[in-house]
């Protein structure tokens, strides 16, 4: 299955995942090589190939010794000169009852637009109903200004000490008073306010987490419940014990 996109009509995406053939019986007959088929790419196209392809390689795992389904991907990947984003050996699969773990889900990158990308890594503190982990980069384009934006960062006004934060304004009041009746120029004055205002919210008033999947009745118990669950799932991960997996059993 492809899903493709264009970032700044620069960069083409390209989302492939490899399944198996409906059709396949006993042979373990995956799409791999019938779905790379479709892509026709222009000279010196910037592309960016990412998604589970269920194939395994030293390339991006050391420990693989015997190639599966990993021919059509490597052919098509070094005759569009493109790379491996992944870093080398970290699992992005983990089947927890199997006990397995694995490299399946890879991003692969033209040469032309390599540099772009930035800060691969696996975000082991998303949970998600699934097996794979959650994995991130950036993708910074000359025309991308890495501007932060203030106006588009919520605040959590529930949870605000405003009897510290006015305690606060009060004992700053005096001081504040007297540099802006010594200040002359009336832009100065207000960007000297503008810093005091976010001085006291940076001490008292607390940014929100919102995301696509943010819910209302989340609270602070389960926080804390998914930090230990992502905890555990850790150490499991690093020692692989009966014992460390019944404790994630019993979360």
């Amino acid at each position: 299955m492809i899903a493709n996109n264009k970032i700044s009509n620069e960069i083409l995406l390209l989302n492939i995942y490899n399944e198996k053939a409906q059709n396949a019986e006993k042979k373990q007959s995956y799409m791999i090589k019938q779905e790379l088929a479709k892509i026709k790419l222009n000279d010196n196209q910037k592309v960016i190939i990412a998604k589970d392809f269920n194939a395994h390689h030293s390339w991006w795992n050391v420990k693989i010794a015997n190639f599966i389904r990993t021919k059509a991907l490597v052919n098509w990947i070094r005759m569009h000169d493109c790379n491996l984003i992944n870093t080398l050996n970290i699992n992005t699969y983990y089947s927890y009852f199997k006990r397995l773990s694995s490299v399946i889900d890879l991003a692969f990158a033209s040469r032309s637009v390599q540099n772009y990308i930035k800060n691969w890594y696996v975000n082991e503190d998303a949970n998600t109903e699934f097996n794979h982990e959650v994995i991130l980069f950036m993708i910074v384009t000359k025309k991308m200004k890495l501007i932060k934006n203030s106006l588009n960062t919520s605040y959590n006004l529930q949870k605000v000490n405003w009897k510290r934060f006015n305690m606060h304004l009060q004992k700053t009041k005096n001081e504040i008073i007297i540099k802006i009746r010594r200040t002359i120029n009336l832009k100065t004055k207000v960007i000297y306010l503008i810093k005091c205002i976010k001085s006291a919210v940076k001490l008292f008033v607390f940014k929100q987490r919102i995301c696509a999947k943010s819910k209302l009745w989340w609270n602070d118990e389960l926080i804390e419940m998914q930090k230990a669950l992502s905890s555990k799932k850790r150490f499991w991960k690093r020692c692989r014990t009966d014992d460390a997996w019944t404790e994630i059993m019993q979360m």
